[in-house]
């Protein structure tokens, strides 16, 4: 197998930096460690920083509602629970009925209004192929 160049230069930095790092290791090890401590903490430093910026733009930009479809989608959750919302019952009274009462409550409730019938859903008549349907069976 055939190496290219640019490997074999990240090769041979590699070793350098691991011969430099046992070097300061050997040598030195109270700066080592120190030097290590820095460079942790920046980097956590840096990863709490960047982690809480994402997440305020990303808690802005969904959460928030301050974007477009987020508006739209609570517009729309609104609309819907105002066209489905069920009137509430009143209380029940104790007192008794006569049946006279009892058949016209119940033929008033059979009565759609005009408002319920417009709240109906668009229903579209497919037309099919009736008549050849029928000349078959004749």
């Amino acid at each position: 197998m055939r190496k290219s160049g640019s490997s074999i230069i990240v090769f041979v930095l590699v070793g350098f930096a691991v011969i430099g790092i046992g070097m300061q290791l050997v040598t030195n090890p109270a700066a080592f460690f120190q030097n290590v401590l820095v460079w942790v903490g920046g980097a956590v430093l840096f990863g709490a920083l960047l982690y809480f910026i994402l997440t305020r733009l990303r808690g802005r930009s969904t959460g928030g509602g301050s974007s477009s479809d987020m508006q739209k989608y609570k517009q729309a959750v609104k609309q819907s629970k105002q066209k489905y919302k069920q009137p509430k019952a009143a209380p029940a009274k104790k007192t008794t009925k006569s049946a006279a009462s009892i058949t016209k409550a119940s033929a008033a409730r059979k009565k759609r209004s005009i408002k319920d019938r417009s709240r109906a859903p668009q229903l579209r008549v497919i037309e099919g192929n009736k008549h050849k349907r029928k000349k078959s069976s004749i």
